[in-house]
């Protein structure tokens, strides 16, 4: 990822003239079903026709998952591409060009959350939630085009949250530190209230606070640790089961994190390789590099059964606002001040017929509105501000048509139209505006070879919207507009329980076309969004769980995936040629987590884990001057602990290895570059090692 002050936050605008039910686990004896809402109804994810990857809220506690740095590897096909917790890429099956667009969207429940456009960053405004309390975070592979629409090109990941209880009184607390190598200690506490108002009205609260140590270094402002931070959030829903037809429920979630600088390594050029200009874990800025981060997401979501269909309302208004100050001494000899805002506000309202029948049904319409703000300030020499809106309107249906009870189809299509507008104002005075139509569909035959065994093949269109390009009203050979791009994607799986389910499989290979892809590039000082060039991303991907014996269960999963070109870019604009492999693409990845509960002893059940992830090769973002290969790296997570009645304690210890994995790396813009840097890479964090005690009521 190229230094997120001009490489991200300058996207788009002109460069500066300068230049459902709870989900199951393992149970002792065989493996329980999980329930997803992948298709928009609760069902059985062995069910689901496509690669879908679901991690429950015990698989992520066990983890110690709170972010997308800890769960990521265990999603076959994802990657993550980041210089800090609060800016952060999602991949999927290699499809991304690194570009200002999200290839991937983002769902809290029923809510889509971040930019569906390229004017607003859409890439780096993914919600990073701390997991606490979430019931599961889904993961669909392959474009989602047909039931979520815009910016679903290499799939969705939605998290699922703990709705309201009224049957009961619950609580649950955390509290916990950490003390991570080469740097300092950190600590949390999280909390979770359950509180019923009624035998049909409930309130759920929760709360947490998290103090993360920082490592890296900064010999050049004579600091250490600079890259601490602090994660404060929450939610509270409540749930109003009017009937027994009628539910309503109405959210609220918001998380702050604040960061007082990037997890980036200053790097320099030593022959053809590249190595740490000041030492390991260690950058230097004039000053530090903080960037503050809000997420607030309001919902009310409104079911009703009529008994032949349900009606769901879903009514969402959301906002993200990232101001950080960035250092770009060596270029300006000043610093960048960038702030983006957004306000999105989302309805959708779906009328999905009862299970179980012949012809299944499902029917929408949808609607959102963005408005958004990117401000850049280098007092004293100006500011450039792009203010833009974006407004979609969509219908979709899809059905399922029972041929036998083996043998069905699904197919289902979506038509979209929307329209932007983009104004500029500061150092450059420049406007446009763009409008357009697209259709998208999906196919998938499903085959119930017995009880336990499906076999599916998908196909399935996406795509990302298309905009204006922000050009002073007399500039000439530039294009004013960039297009949609689009992939279609055939996929072919099969899911089975075997071993009197004690053994669980899910394997799929897949095909992607993707054309008129689009790309970013800087023209005549005017950063451009444009379209070109095709790619294809072919592979295959596999997830097992399997108890051998009782208390033992293993969870092994992984993906091979090919991403390239399969034609030539701009050489001068953006340095890619037919053959090149997309950036951050590792051909392969793969996790392994390993999982034991002792018969109790006592009042006390011990219980330990081990968990594995590989992260292989990957090339860094098209570049002209030429790009570099990140080498692969590995982890190893340990825990042990406990657990007695209502409370348990657990140790943990995470990059045990204390491996450097590079997540992210590109040119240097900053002070750094006016000392030799070449390069800054965002690395992973050192080993870590943590202890937490759970209480619950």
């Amino acid at each position: 990822m190229a230094k997120r002050a001009l490489g991200i936050l300058l996207a788009s605008a002109s460069v500066l003239a300068l230049a459902p039910p709870a989900a199951a686990v393992e149970s002792a004896t065989n493996i329980e079903t999980i329930i997803v809402t992948a298709n928009k109804r609760a069902e059985p994810i062995k069910e689901v026709p496509m690669a879908v990857t679901a991690l429950t809220s015990d698989q992520l506690s066990n983890l110690k998952a709170t972010s997308f740095a800890d769960f990521v590897a265990r999603v076959p096909g994802m990657t993550a591409v980041a210089s800090d917790p609060s800016h952060t890429s999602l991949v999927l099956r290699g499809i991304t060009t690194q570009g200002v667009g999200a290839t991937i969207g983002t769902y809290l429940d029923e809510t889509p959350y971040g930019s569906s456009s390229a004017l607003a960053n859409g890439t780096i405004t993914t919600p990073n939630l701390d997991t606490f309390d979430v019931e599961r975070v889904e993961i669909l592979r392959g474009p989602q085009g047909t039931l979520y629409g815009a910016s679903t090109l290499g799939g969705l990941l939605k998290f699922v949250t703990k709705a309201p209880d009224p049957s009961g009184f619950a609580a649950e607390a955390e509290v916990g530190g950490e003390d991570i190598d080469h740097g300092e200690a950190g600590a949390f506490v999280k909390a979770m209230v359950n509180a019923p108002l009624g035998d049909n009205f409930a309130v759920r609260a929760v709360g947490y606070y998290t103090d993360e140590p920082g490592f890296i270094d900064d010999p050049v402002l004579k600091q250490k640790d600079v890259n601490g931070g602090h994660i404060q959030g929450g939610r509270v829903s409540a749930l109003w089961e009017a009937s027994a037809k009628l539910k309503i429920r109405a959210t609220a979630i918001l998380q702050d994190i604040d960061e007082n600088a990037d997890y980036a390594e200053d790097l320099t050029t030593v022959g053809n390789t590249l190595v740490p200009l000041f030492g390991d874990l260690e950058q230097g800025r004039v000053a530090n590099e903080f960037s503050h981060v809000r997420y607030r997401l309001y919902n009310a979501t409104v079911n009703y059964d009529f008994d032949w269909a349900q009606l769901t309302s879903a009514t969402s208004y959301g906002t993200f606002n990232d101001k950080s100050l960035q250092d770009v001494t060596g270029l300006y000899g000043t610093f960048l001040r960038p702030s983006l805002g957004q306000k999105k506000f989302t309805q959708e309202l779906r009328l999905a017929s009862a299970p179980d029948q012949t012809l299944e049904w499902l029917a929408g319409f949808y609607y959102t509105h963005e408005n958004a703000d990117l401000f850049q300030d280098l007092a004293p020499i100006g500011y450039l501000q792009l203010t833009s809106s974006f407004a979609e309107t969509a219908g979709f249906a899809n059905f399922v048509y029972h041929f036998s009870p083996a043998f069905d189809v699904s197919f289902g299509g979506r038509w979209s139209t929307n329209s932007q507008n983009a104004d500029e104002t500061g150092l450059a005075l420049a406007g446009g505006k763009s409008s357009e139509n697209v259709f998208t569909w999906s196919v998938a035959p499903r085959w119930h070879v017995n009880d336990d065994t499906i076999v599916y093949a998908r196909i399935a269109k996406g795509y990302r919207p298309g905009g204006p390009n922000a050009l002073p009203p007399l500039t000439t050979g530039l294009p004013k507009q960039f297009s949609s791009d689009s992939l279609i994607n055939y996929e072919l799986g099969v899911k089975t329980d075997m071993l009197d389910h004690r053994l669980s499989l899910d394997v799929d290979a897949f095909y992607i076309d993707w054309s008129d892809i689009q790309l970013l590039t800087v023209v005549q000082g005017f950063g451009i969004n444009g379209n070109g060039g095709t790619a294809v991303s072919e592979g295959f991907e596999w997830n097992a769980s399997w108890l051998p014996v009782d208390g033992l269960s293993l969870r092994f999963g992984g993906s091979y995936t090919d991403a390239h070109l399969t034609s030539g870019t701009d050489p001068i604009l953006v340095g890619a040629k037919s053959g090149d492999p997309l950036p951050y693409n590792p051909h392969w990845s793969t996790s392994l987590d390993a999982d034991y509960t002792f018969d109790p002893m006592g009042d006390f059940t011990p219980f330990l884990g081990v968990s594995w992830a590989y992260i292989g090769e990957r090339e860094t973002d098209f570049n002209p001057g030429g790009r570099y290969l990140l080498p692969s790296y590995d982890t190893v997570d340990l825990r042990a602990g406990v657990n007695h009645d209502r409370w348990s304690l657990e140790l943990y210890a995470k990059n045990v290895g204390d491996e450097r994995g590079v997540s992210s790396l590109g040119t240097t813009i900053g002070s750094a570059a006016a000392v030799g840097a070449t390069a800054e890479a965002s690395v992973i964090r050192p080993r870590v090692v943590g202890i937490s005690l759970t209480g619950k009521l």
